[in-house]
């Protein structure tokens, strides 16, 4: 009995390191944190001014000091100061009176320790106005990140030009 009660605690044991190991990886911890991203940038209804800071503290956490911003399309690309890319985000939210955002297919590559690039469906669900009916609409975009003192940031971002309309 003690026998099966010991083999019982170390296959939970077991069980319990593979799933923190599994949870804390670099991988998970990242998805987290750009499903938290996603998030704050949704909006439902009117927002006060304190909710709008406090949401967009929490992506102005996850930028750099600067961001290259790259649009394929049109061949842009400029290095953009985490002040103006917040003032973009909040402006752009402000055109809608409902935004929920999600990322679908996300892929993380982590080619050497401490960068990652991530791959992921943008999908928008966008609400001119509370009477308008909602619109859908899914755009490719592609994050660098690089990690400071133990925090991920955005070091380049690739936007689709449709999304800048």
């Amino acid at each position: 009995m003690a026998k099966k009660f010991l083999v019982l605690a170390l296959v939970l044991a077991m069980a319990l390191i593979g799933w923190l190991t599994s949870y804390f990886s670099t991988r998970e911890v990242l998805k987290r944190q750009l499903t938290g991203i996603a998030v704050a940038l949704g909006k439902e209804g009117q927002e006060t001014a304190v909710q709008m800071a406090l949401k967009m503290r929490d992506v102005k956490n996850m930028l750099a000091v600067s961001c290259l911003v790259t649009i394929p399309e049109s061949g842009y690309s400029e290095t953009m100061e985490q002040d103006l890319i917040i003032r973009y985000l909040m402006s752009y939210r402000h055109r809608y009176a409902l935004l929920t955002v999600t990322l679908e297919d996300l892929h993380l590559d982590i080619p050497v320790k401490g960068q990652a690039v991530a791959q992921t469906t943008v999908r928008l669900r966008l609400q001119s106005a509370p009477q308008a009916e909602p619109v859908e609409e899914s755009h490719h975009m592609t994050f660098s990140l690089t990690r400071v003192d133990k925090q991920w940031l955005f070091q380049t971002i690739t936007v689709p030009e449709t999304l800048l309309r």
